[in-house]
C-alpha cells in the first residue's frame, strides 16, 4: 500500500570518471556473494550480476558520458572515516533489505511529486517502488511546499503537525524525515528557534520509533538564505542529535549530491529525483537492516 499526500506550494563538481572494466571487477570482488562450497567458484555471470546490483545504486553522469562518480562508488562499497573508525552517518552500501515494513516519509517541496508520473516517468524509479524494493511495502508520502518544522505557510501544516496527524491515523514503524532545507534558511535569516530545537520538536514526537534523517544540501541558489553553508550548519546539528536520540540515524545524502541534479539550486530535476529516491531507499535498508 502506498499513499501520496502532497501539496505543491513552492518554498521561500564532483569529478566523474568513466567506469572501466577494472572497476567493474573490483565491484564484483567487493560485493556480497553467497558463500559456496569450497569446491565451487562463482561464475562470471554471478559476479557481474552482483556488480550490476551495486551499479544501480550509483549516481550516474547525466551529461551523457556514461561515467560514474568514483568517490560515490567507494562510499557505497567501503565507507570509512578519516580515523579508520565507523562513520557517524549511514552510507548506502550495496543492495540491502530493511526491517521496516511500514515507512512514513515527511517532506517539503523537494519531496512533492517524487512518487508521481508527472515527475518520475518510470514507475520503478518512484519513491514507493524504491521503498518496496528494499522491503518497505507500506509507504506514505506526506509532503508540502514551503514546509518547515516550525513555520507555517498560509496555514498549511508544518512538519510537526504532519507527524502528529500521521500518528493519529495509526502510522507507526519507520520514518524518513526529509526536512531541513527551509529550516536552515529560516534559522539563517534570524529565527529564534535554532536547528537543535527544531530537531528536538520532531524527535520528541517519535520516541521509540526508527527515524532516518538525510542531510540536506543546495547548489548555488539565488536566494542566499538557502546557501550551502547554511545547509551544512543544519547538518552539523543533525549529526549532534544522534547523541541525544538513539533511535535516530543520519544519512549523509549531502555528500552524494551532484550540482547537475538541481533545477534551481534547491529543487531536483528528473535525474536528481530518481537518484535521490534510490539513495533514500537504500539508506533506509542500511540504517535499519532486515
Amino acid at each position: 500500500m502506498t499513499t501520496d499526500q502532497t501539496s505543491s506550494r513552492r518554498m521561500p563538481t564532483r569529478r566523474h570518471i568513466q567506469l572501466t572494466a577494472g572497476v567493474v571487477g573490483a565491484i564484483a570482488a567487493l560485493s556480497f556473494v553467497p558463500v559456496a562450497p569450497a569446491s565451487a567458484e562463482p561464475s562470471i555471470g554471478e559476479l557481474m550480476d552482483s556488480a550490476g546490483r551495486i551499479i544501480q545504486e550509483l549516481p550516474i553522469d547525466q551529461n551523457g558520458s556514461g561515467g560514474y562518480d568514483l568517490e560515490s562508488l567507494f562510499n557505497l562499497l567501503v565507507p570509512q572515516a578519516p580515523d579508520g573508525k565507523a562513520p557517524p552517518q549511514v552510507t548506502p552500501t550495496g543492495e540491502r533489505r530493511t526491517s521496516c515494513a511500514q515507512v512514513t516519509h515527511i517532506g517539503d517541496s523537494t519531496s512533492v511529486g517524487i512518487d508521481s508520473a508527472a515527475k518520475v516517468t518510470d514507475p520503478d524509479d518512484r519513491l514507493s517502488a524504491q521503498y518496496k524494493r528494499v522491503g518497505a511495502t507500506d509507504s506514505v508520502l506526506d509532503a508540502a511546499g514551503g514546509r518547515s518544522i516550525v513555520e507555517k505557510v498560509d496555514g498549511e501544516p508544518n512538519a510537526v503537525d504532519a507527524i502528529t496527524s500521521q500518528l493519529a491515523s495509526g502510522r507507526r514503524g519507520c520514518w524518513v524525515i526529509a526536512m531541513g532545507v527551509n529550516d536552515a534558511a529560516n534559522v539563517a535569516v534570524g529565527s529564534s528557534v535554532d536547528a537543535d530545537a527544531r530537531i528536538d520538536r520532531v524527535m520528541s514526537k517519535l520516541t521509540g520509533q526508527d527515524v532516518l534523517w538525510p542531510t540536506v544540501m543546495t547548489s548555488n541558489p539565488s536566494n542566499k538564505a538557502y546557501a550551502p553553508a547554511n545547509m551544512r550548519t543544519f547538518n552539523t546539528a543533525l549529526q549532534k542529535a544522534t547523541g541525544r536520540y538513539p533511535n535516530l540515524k543520519v544519512y549523509d545524502f549531502a555528500s552524494e549530491t551532484q550540482d547537475d541534479w538541481y533545477v534551481d539550486g534547491i529543487h531536483y530535476n528528473a535525474a536528481g529525483i530518481v537518484q535521490r529516491n534510490r539513495l533514500f531507499a537504500t539508506a533506509l535498508a542500511t540504517a535499519f537492516p532486515a
